[in-house]
C-alpha cells in the first residue's frame, strides 16, 4: 500500500508560494497492491517552527548545550475518506487491489492558531510567517519555518503501523492591511560636533559630547514615507539630508559632506524558555564616495536620489513576530564628513526601524473603516493584522481601548 499526493498547482524552485487565505487543492492516490482493509484516509496542513540556541549551562563542566525547539503554529485536519455520511468501522473497509483517487481542498489560515501549554511561551496569535531557514555559521543557532501537507492512512488491527506522505509548501504572508491615519513622513537623525583635529587625531567613530571651541555640530537626517516600509525587489524610497547647526565665521572652514553608505540589517531573535539568540545580517545597499557636497546652515542640503536609483532591495525574509521570534529590519545611513577640504573623514550614522513587506497585497485592499464593514458583512477577504511591535516605526497613531467590534484590529492576540 503506498500514498501519493498530487496538488493542482505545480511545486517548484520557480514556482510562486502559497500564501493567506489560498485553497490547497489536490489528489491523493492510494495505489494498492492486493486487497486491504482502511479504516480512514486524513489530511493535514499544518505549519511548525523549529528552533535551536544555546542553552544556559547550569554546570561549568557541561560545555555548549542547546535548548531545542518545535512550535506548531497551526494545524487543520480534513477526514477524505470515508465519506462524511459514513460511520468509521473499526474493522476498516475493505478495498481492492489498483489504484484510488482522493479529490480534497483544504484551506490555509490568516492567523496563528497555536495553543502551547509550555510556561514560557507568551502566546499572541499573529500572522503566520513566510516559510524560511536560517543557520549559523558553527551550528550555533538554527531555525527554520516549515508548511506541510500530511496524509495518513488508518488501517485496522494493532500490528498494522498507519502509513503517511509528507508533501512540504512554500508560504509567505500576504502584506498587512494598514488603515489611516497615517502620520507625516518618518524620520531619524544623528548628529555629532566635528573638529578640526579630532580627538585623538583619528577618524574614530566615538562621538564627541562636549564642543570644542573649534567643533561645530552636523546632523545627517534620514526620511522614508509614511508608513516605513520598503518591498523585497523593490526601489529604495529613502531621502538623505544633513545640516551644519552651528553658526561659521568667516574664519571657518567649510564642513563637507564627501561619503554615503547605506546598509539594510536583519535581526532574528529566536527564544527557546529562558535562552535567546539574536543574529544579524547585513546587506550593503549603497556605497557612494566622491559627493563632495558643502553643507550650510539653513536649509538643509539634500543629496539627489538618483545617487541609488539604481538599488534593488534584496529578497530577504519579511519581517514577522510569532510567540518565539522576531524578525526585525533596520535601514543604517552613514555618512563621511570632513572639517575643511583635507580634514580627516568623520562619520555620523543614524538607524531606521523599518518593516520589509513581500508585496503580495490583500485583494480587495481594505483601507479604511467602511470598506472593512462592508467586507465583513459581503464575507470578503479579512483584515490582514500588522505586525505586532511595529505601530510605533509604521506611523500608526494609537487607537482607543473601546474599538468596535467591526474596528480592523491592531493585531489578534
Amino acid at each position: 500500500m503506498k500514498a501519493t499526493i498530487q496538488l493542482d498547482r505545480p511545486i517548484g524552485a520557480h514556482s510562486l508560494p502559497f500564501t493567506s487565505t489560498d485553497y490547497v487543492s489536490g489528489t491523493v492516490h492510494l495505489i494498492l497492491h492486493r486487497d486491504d482493509a482502511v479504516s480512514r484516509i486524513t489530511l493535514e496542513l499544518s505549519g511548525t517552527l523549529h528552533s535551536c540556541v544555546v542553552a544556559v549551562a547550569t554546570n561549568p563542566l557541561d560545555g555548549t548545550l542547546e535548548a531545542v525547539d518545535s512550535h506548531k503554529l497551526f494545524e487543520k485536519c480534513l477526514t477524505i475518506f470515508p465519506p462524511r455520511d459514513i460511520p468509521i468501522s473499526p474493522k476498516g473497509f475493505s478495498l481492492s487491489k489498483g489504484t484510488r483517487a482522493f479529490p480534497f481542498q483544504i484551506r490555509l489560515p490568516i492567523l496563528s492558531t497555536c495553543h502551547s501549554t509550555k510556561d514560557w511561551i507568551a502566546h499572541c496569535n499573529t500572522t503566520l510567517p513566510p516559510s524560511f531557514k536560517v543557520q549559523v555559521q558553527n551550528n550555533v543557532a538554527r531555525s527554520e519555518m516549515k508548511y506541510y501537507l500530511k496524509v495518513k492512512i488508518e488501517r485496522p488491527g494493532r500490528f498494522r503501523p498507519d502509513i503517511t506522505e509528507l508533501q512540504e509548501l512554500k508560504f509567505t504572508p500576504l502584506d498587512p492591511s494598514l488603515p489611516p491615519p497615517m502620520l507625516r513622513s518618518f524620520h531619524s537623525k544623528g548628529s555629532r560636533y566635528l573638529s578640526q583635529q579630532p580627538v585623538g587625531a583619528s577618524t574614530s567613530l566615538s562621538r564627541t559630547t562636549v564642543p570644542r571651541l573649534d567643533s561645530r555640530m552636523v546632523t545627517l537626517e534620514a526620511t522614508l514615507p509614511s508608513p516605513a516600509i520598503i518591498y523585497t525587489k523593490g526601489s529604495l524610497p529613502l531621502k538623505v539630508s544633513a545640516v551644519v547647526e552651528q553658526g561659521a565665521t568667516h574664519l571657518t572652514p567649510p564642513i563637507w559632506l564627501y561619503t554615503l553608505y547605506v546598509i539594510l540589517r536583519t535581526e532574528l531573535t529566536v527564544t527557546v524558555g529562558p535562552n535567546s539568540t539574536t543574529w544579524p545580517v547585513l546587506h550593503e545597499l549603497i556605497n557612494v564616495s566622491g559627493l563632495d557636497t558643502e553643507l550650510q546652515n539653513e536649509p538643509p542640503v539634500e543629496l539627489n536620489d538618483d545617487l541609488w536609483k539604481d538599488c534593488v532591495v534584496p529578497d530577504v525574509t519579511p519581517s514577522f513576530t510569532t510567540c518565539t521570534h522576531m524578525q526585525q529590519h533596520f535601514l543604517v545611513v552613514t555618512g563621511g564628513f570632513s572639517y575643511g577640504d583635507n580634514g580627516p573623514i568623520q562619520t555620523i550614522k543614524t538607524t531606521i526601524n523599518i518593516d520589509i513587506h513581500s508585496g503580495m497585497k490583500p485583494a480587495p485592499n481594505l483601507t479604511d473603516g467602511g470598506e472593512w464593514e462592508q467586507a465583513m458583512d459581503s464575507e470578503q477577504l479579512p483584515f490582514i493584522p500588522w505586525r505586532l511591535g511595529s505601530e510605533r516605526h509604521l506611523g500608526i497613531l494609537g487607537r482607543s481601548s473601546s474599538m468596535s467590534r467591526r474596528t480592523p484590529p491592531p493585531v489578534y492576540y
